[in-house]
C-alpha cells in the first residue's frame, strides 16, 4: 500500500529534508519516528530537497507500508516527532504515484520584514534596510515564462536548467512583502537567487533590467547574492 503525507516543519534545526551522512536532515527525523512507531523500517520519498534552513508549509512524501495500520494511527506519528515537524495529512494513494515525479507545479514563498526582526521572527523572515520596493515590481515580470534559468541556480550534472515561471505575486501587509512564485520546477537555491537578485535591485545596486540580461546571458555572476533561507518556504505542491 502506498501513502502521501503532507508535512510542515520548522528547518531552522535542520540541514534541508534530505538525509545526510554528517549533518541532521528531517527526513532522518520521520523515518525514525516511522521505527519507532511501527518496529519496522519505512522509507519515505520526497517531492524534493529544501536547503539548510528552509521551512516548509506542505512538503509531499510518499511511503509503501504492508502494515494493517489506519489513518488516524499513521497520524500518531506525531506522538513521536519534535514539535517543529509535523504530518498534517496522510492518505491512501495509486502504487504509481511519486512525490517527485508525479507533480506538475510547486509555490515557493519569501517573506521580507519591513522592520527589524524580533527574536521570535528572526527565523521566518529577512529583515532588507532601505529595501524600495518599487524598482522591484519593476523587475518581477521579467522571470515570468519558460526561460533557461542557468544563471539563477547552482548547476546539478545531468538537470535541465529551463523551466516555466507562471506566476510571481507580490503581497504587501503592514509588517512584510510576501513573494510566492508558482513554476513547474525549480532548480537548487533558484528562488534564493532569484530573490536576492531583486533585492539587489531594491536596493538600486542593480536596475530591473538586468534579470533579462542574466536570462539571456546565463552569466551568474551578474545575480545578486543568494537571499538567506530563513525567509523561504516550500508553500504547496501541485498534483494532476
Amino acid at each position: 500500500m502506498r501513502y502521501k503525507a503532507i508535512v510542515s516543519y520548522d528547518g531552522t534545526r535542520y540541514h534541508g529534508f534530505q538525509s545526510q551522512k554528517n549533518a541532521l536532515g528531517i527526513q532522518q527525523v520521520i523515518e525514525k519516528s516511522f521505527r519507532l512507531m511501527t518496529q519496522t523500517e519505512i522509507k519515505i520519498h520526497s517531492a524534493g530537497r529544501t536547503d539548510k534552513g528552509v521551512h516548509a508549509v506542505g512538503q509531499v512524501f510518499h511511503f509503501d507500508s504492508d502494515l494493517n495500520i489506519d489513518i488516524d494511527s499513521w497520524l500518531r506519528i506525531n506522538d513521536r516527532l519534535p514539535l517543529d515537524i509535523r504530518v498534517k495529512s496522510i492518505v491512501k494513494v495509486s502504487d504509481d504515484f511519486h512525490a517527485r515525479h508525479s507533480s506538475v507545479s510547486k509555490k515557493y514563498k519569501y517573506i521580507i520584514a519591513k522592520k527589524p526582526s524580533s527574536v521570535f521572527d528572526a527565523n521566518y523572515e529577512v529583515y532588507i534596510r532601505n529595501l524600495d520596493i518599487e524598482p522591484i515590481k519593476k523587475a518581477i515580470p521579467y522571470f515570468i515564462g519558460t526561460h533557461d534559468f542557468r544563471g539563477f541556480c547552482q548547476l546539478v550534472k545531468g538537470k535541465p536548467t529551463e523551466k516555466t515561471i507562471f506566476s510571481i505575486d507580490l503581497k504587501e501587509t503592514k509588517k512584510h512583502y510576501i513573494f510566492t512564485f508558482h513554476g513547474n520546477s525549480f532548480l537548487k537555491y533558484m528562488v534564493r537567487s532569484m530573490m536576492g537578485t531583486l533585492i539587489q535591485i531594491g536596493l538600486h545596486r542593480k536596475d530591473p533590467e538586468i534579470i533579462k540580461t542574466i536570462l539571456e546571458t546565463k552569466d551568474r555572476q551578474l545575480a545578486g547574492k543568494t537571499a538567506e533561507s530563513r525567509g523561504l518556504y516550500l508553500y504547496k505542491i501541485y498534483y494532476k
